[in-house]
């Protein structure tokens, strides 16, 4: 993250992203997403069919709600130590 802390703060301060979305938050989930082996097709900022699918699977294997939207849960899968 960057030199950043995964922490309280940073954990209160999570949005909801889901399909539909763009901009920087999206890309991030994208290539987190790529980066763990699931790949949401191109990083190209846009939660479309491939982002959505790649956090499908992704959910389903951690064992969190397969709900298709990137939260707290699979925020902290994603990044936090």
């Amino acid at each position: 993250m960057c030199g950043g802390k995964w922490g309280t703060k940073t954990k209160a301060a999570i949005v909801t992203v889901q399909k539909g979305a763009k901009g920087n938050l999206t890309w991030i989930l994208q290539a987190a997403l790529y980066t763990e082996g699931y790949n949401p097709g191109s990083l190209d900022s846009i939660f479309g069919k491939g982002t959505e699918s790649a956090l499908y699977r992704f959910q389903k294997a951690k064992k969190i709600t397969a709900d298709k939207k990137a939260g707290k849960a699979t925020f902290t899968k994603l990044f936090a130590a």
